[in-house]
């Protein structure tokens, strides 16, 4: 594993069958030990909500596509928008 808790999701390669169908697809590794810490956390709850932070980047083919990595920091404060929309070039 290159960079752990990480992966990333590019453009489907697949085309769009229905409104149902992924805009997106890809897949993230987590590490085995992160994934015990994470089920310790979990017990007697229903789900566990895992947070993941994105960059837009370029793949080594210069495909367009977000990196995904697992955040794992416990608290952090929220942070005033500066009104721009990420997405927006």
């Amino acid at each position: 594993m290159d960079y752990p808790n990480s992966g990333g999701v590019w453009t489907s390669k697949y085309p769009k069958r229905n409104d149902k169908a992924p805009d997106m697809t890809g897949s993230i590794d987590i590490e085995k030990d992160l994934l015990l810490t994470l089920i310790d956390e979990a017990a007697g709850m229903s789900s566990v909500k895992i947070k993941l932070d994105g960059w837009r980047k370029k793949d080594a083919e210069g495909k367009p596509m977000v990196s995904l990595k697992v955040n794992t920091y416990k608290k952090q404060e929220p942070v005033e928008s500066d009104g721009k929309d990420p997405w927006d070039d």
